[in-house]
């Protein structure tokens, strides 16, 4: 009859512990929530269930950039020659449709954007139209948490760029 007794007692330590351990979590998680949202400018849009995009810890002026629409993984990997282009362009609509690829924008002297945002809803929605076409965009240059890779963008307005001659 003791062995019994002191397998509830123990029984009853471990189940408080573990209220006292999931309380502290959801405590610290509401203490944080308005220090995330008002003090360090942590922002992001919603996206449809399953996606994730990074917080914003730093957003530019809003500017605007001209360059050809690539996928990021093919350019990286291929370069200039083969990742960008006409020549690119169904290998790029079917990355990002069947993998989920990223697309971003080969700005004229800006380098590399990751296009960020609304615009990367629905595998880029309303972006694909424009893959491998020369474009100017208008929006801002977005800082994410916990990605360095490559700068990120997020997109407002999106137009085929004018040629000049």
């Amino acid at each position: 009859m003791r062995l019994d007794t002191r397998m509830r007692r123990a029984e009853y330590v471990l189940m408080r512990n573990v209220i006292l351990v999931v309380a502290v979590a959801l405590a610290s998680t509401a203490a944080l929530s308005p220090v995330l949202s008002a003090g360090s400018k942590v922002e992001g849009p919603a996206l449809s269930a399953g996606s994730t995009q990074e917080p914003v810890i730093n957003r530019s002026a809003p500017m605007t950039l001209t360059g050809e629409i690539v996928e990021i993984s093919c350019y990286k990997k291929k370069g200039v020659a083969a990742g960008t282009g006409a020549a690119h362009l169904d290998c790029a609509k079917m990355c990002v449709l069947e993998k989920g690829a990223a697309l971003g924008i080969l700005s004229d002297g800006d380098g590399l954007f990751r296009i960020w945002g609304t615009a990367a809803r629905d595998k880029y929605l309303k972006v694909q139209p424009f893959i491998g076409q020369t474009v100017a965009i208008t929006g801002t240059e977005v800082t994410l948490s916990n990605n360095y890779d490559v700068r990120s963008f997020d997109l407002q307005t999106i137009k085929i760029a004018k040629k000049t001659q």
